[in-house]
């Protein structure tokens, strides 16, 4: 998985706990605001048959302390499946 929040250019790399057609559970490298927008891309391609992702855009909806890991949840405000891996 990666996102970024929504506008910038530079993609984070994060490790998921959990994703639902709703939403996503993640360890996030940094504090994220709640409300916050971000773009999402998570690999499906281990539970399909060909390489594919879930783009979204999501809202951070809870964050646990400063403290490491940042597990993060987030809920998808739309997302779609598209061809390939994420890059």
């Amino acid at each position: 998985m990666r996102y970024r929040p929504a506008g910038h250019p530079q993609w984070r790399n994060a490790k998921t706990a959990n994703v639902s057609s709703s939403g996503a559970l993640f360890v996030a490298s940094e504090p994220l605001q709640v409300g916050g927008r971000l773009e999402i891309e998570i690999s499906m391609t281990a539970a399909l048959s060909k390489p594919s992702r879930i783009v979204a855009t999501s809202e951070v909806v809870r964050q646990g302390s400063e403290t490491q890991p940042l597990i993060t949840a987030v809920q998808h405000l739309h997302y779609h499946m598209v061809d390939g891996d994420l890059e």
